[in-house]
């Protein structure tokens, strides 16, 4: 039963990543959506957020011009030092720099 629920989710999120490429108003770039520029205060106050309840996100990095930009999702958490680190799973962990996000999301 749970493999079904997993074959589903894997369908409705192909199905939704085709109609936003077929119907969005944004930019695509090898299939993947770039949102746009956010302002710095803007991050800033999304970050904030993000930490305080825990939210999960997805962020989308800078990128090249013609390069499709990275997006990744998962928890984003502060350490001692006050650097950034997004926590993917257990194993994986990508350390933020503010000034390279181009947009924060809150992620489903």
């Amino acid at each position: 039963m749970q493999n079904v629920n997993v074959n589903r989710s894997a369908l409705s999120d192909r199905v939704a990543t085709a109609y936003r490429d077929l119907f969005s108003d944004l930019p695509v770039i090898n299939g993947q959506v770039v949102y746009p520029q956010m302002p710095k205060f803007q991050l800033d106050y999304f970050i904030r957020q993000t930490l305080d309840r825990h939210y999960l996100v997805r962020l989308q990095f800078k990128a090249a011009v013609d390069a499709a930009p990275m997006t990744v999702i998962g928890h984003l958490k502060q350490d001692t030092a006050g650097r950034l680190i997004l926590k993917q799973s257990r194993s994986l962990f990508t350390i933020v720099t503010p000034e390279l996000l181009r947009s924060i999301q809150r992620a489903k």
